[in-house]
């Protein structure tokens, strides 16, 4: 069975996650600060070029990963590629993320906090099977 990644579409999809985070922490960057007791001076130091790349190479994952998913279980729609897209943030990042931020040992996150950091996600992996599961390639 040979598996169809739609290569362009996620492509976009990188450059599309880059900007759900750059405009998701400019609505809620201020809240995040204050929820961590930070001031934007306590960060401004510390970006550097790798974080970045960071950012874009775990999305370059998230999205061929969600490709090749939603193309094994033949989601060919938007709607199928968002409920796979959904059930994988769920199961696979926000349950085990806010276990982890409300149950450490070393510090415990408010639920405001857990869902700045994991509504991120939700809305650009949202995006991805969306556009994943609707995207046509030609042939």
């Amino acid at each position: 069975m040979q598996t169809r990644i739609h290569h362009l579409a996620v492509w976009i999809l990188v450059i599309i996650h880059q900007a759900v985070g750059f405009g998701w922490y400019a609505i809620f960057g201020n809240t995040w600060l204050n929820l961590h007791a930070r001031e934007m001076t306590d960060i401004e130091r510390t970006h550097n070029v790798g974080a970045y790349v960071l950012a874009v190479v775990t999305a370059i994952i998230v999205n061929y990963a969600l490709a090749w998913l939603l193309s094994r279980l033949h989601a060919h729609t938007a709607v199928a590629g968002l409920r796979i897209a959904l059930f994988c943030w769920f199961s696979f990042l926000f349950a085990e993320f806010a276990t982890v931020a409300l149950f450490s040992a070393f510090e415990t996150n408010p639920w405001p906090l857990v869902l700045i950091d994991m509504g991120r996600p939700l809305v650009a992996w949202s995006i991805s099977g969306l556009v994943l599961g609707a995207w046509r390639k030609s042939v």
